[in-house]
């Protein structure tokens, strides 16, 4: 009975982390984290297969990109949320985030995210993926984040897909889901005046881009009917020239007839000094 319990001891330990030891993929052994170069996705329990990952690495790559709103009245939410990943099979310091089984602690990792508070790079979203379910963490300014509801809402719509262990699944489309729920958001904040600006100057543009387009098509209309009249002269010129040879090609004949002709005459006229003494 002994034996037993220290082997599930030593399998329990096996799959658990603390944030102590639990590699950071930012850091100079981030290849313990799968990663062939420094990123913001760590997966050493593997997780997901080396494809899978470089896709996930894409996807947390471009969060930050795809979730700026440049007409933003906050510089941050202009710049967007930098989202980090932390695979692992079991919860990671499972007595962290103040014993919520839904949070991670994640976003405290200094190994992870700055504490620099007056860059925007300190403003991050994190999710754990584990085989049991999707925990959060945020440490954003201002009203950024996202309500407790919408955050379960997306966990419960993919957590299905851990049941049968198709872990890339379940985490690709949770952050797809999570990146429209910060873009919905964040675009609350947006000032309506920039916007209005905005789409006077788009609409301005749109106007002159036509005006251009009209004269660029009065101009190739113009080019069109030039090159009609052109083609035209060249049709008669060609026809002249056609005629031209026609008359020549008859004059030619009727050359050709008239030197035959005198050759035949010739012909007749003229006798060789044989054909006078045969006569004789």
């Amino acid at each position: 009975m002994f034996k037993i319990l220290v082997l599930i001891c030593l399998i329990i330990q096996t799959h658990s982390w603390t944030w102590d030891v639990y590699p950071s993929p930012r850091g100079t052994t981030y290849w313990k984290c799968g990663v062939s170069k420094p990123t913001w996705v760590c997966d050493p329990d593997g997780m997901l297969t080396e494809q899978q990952r470089e896709e996930i690495v894409q996807l947390v790559e471009d969060f930050k990109e795809k979730t700026k709103r440049p007409k933003s009245r906050y510089r941050c939410m202009r710049e967007g949320l930098r989202l980090v990943v932390a695979l692992a099979r079991d919860k990671i310091d499972i007595d962290d985030a103040f014993n919520d089984p839904r949070k991670t602690g994640l976003c405290e990792n200094g190994g992870w995210v700055t504490s620099d508070r007056t860059t925007c790079e300190s403003d991050v979203h994190g999710v754990e993926l584990n085989e049991d379910g999707f925990r959060y963490c945020y440490k954003l300014r201002w009203l950024g984040h996202l309500h407790t509801e919408d955050l379960e809402q997306i966990n419960n719509a993919w957590i299905h897909l851990l049941k049968t262990k198709n872990y890339f699944y379940a985490l690709k489309n949770y952050i797809e889901s999570l990146r429209m729920l910060y873009i919905h958001r964040f675009s609350i904040f947006d000032d309506n005046d920039i916007s209005l600006e905005d789409t006077k100057e788009s609409l301005a543009e749109i106007r002159l881009s036509d005006g251009q387009q009209n004269k660029t098509l009065s101009r190739f209309s113009a080019d069109i009917e030039g090159n009609k009249l052109k083609l035209l002269e060249l049709q008669q010129s060609l026809d002249q020239q056609n005629k031209t040879l026609v008359e020549t090609n008859q004059k030619l004949s009727e050359m050709r007839a008239l030197l035959l002709h005198g050759q035949m005459l010739i012909g007749k006229n003229t006798t060789t000094p044989l054909d006078e003494e045969e006569e004789k």
